[in-house]
């Protein structure tokens, strides 16, 4: 993971507790790994048309670790009663998203080793067969 529970607990500050407290105001961790996680896994999602993932470039983890915070403290949100996102929240995230298609498309780069495939943008396929019975010429009318 781009970012640890403690990287977490400090994101949400004072709430997390309340995010995450039971009834007996005891914080269940397993639901904040279980935010982490998917976040991790949206940041992975992206990044790996280009990367190779996880990312273990040094240089690149500092914009990993707040994309995957952004997107784990809009989770976190998510969970509480309230219907309104904190605005904050929901730009961190939404820029997050922003950073993570661009990085998808190549507008940004990360010093990090690039996915092993390539089948993505610029492949090529060439394909050979008999030549085709119905075509526009033969299926006017019709």
């Amino acid at each position: 993971m781009y970012a640890t529970l403690d990287d977490f607990q400090q994101r949400l500050k004072d709430h997390y507790q309340q995010i995450y407290s039971d009834d007996d105001g005891v914080v269940d961790e397993s639901l904040m790994t279980d935010d982490l996680t998917t976040a991790y896994g949206t940041v992975n999602a992206f990044i790996a048309a280009r990367y190779q993932t996880p990312v273990t470039a040094t240089d690149a983890l500092p914009m990993l670790r707040a994309c995957h915070l952004a997107l784990a403290s809009e989770l976190a949100w998510m969970r509480t009663d309230s219907d309104e996102l904190p605005e904050k929240i929901k730009d961190a995230a939404k820029n997050a998203r922003g950073q993570l298609k661009d990085i998808s498309k190549g507008e940004i780069t990360l010093p990090a080793a690039p996915a092993e495939s390539t089948s993505g943008a610029g492949g090529a396929v060439i394909v050979s067969g008999e030549t085709p019975v119905f075509g526009r010429s033969k299926m006017g009318g019709f």
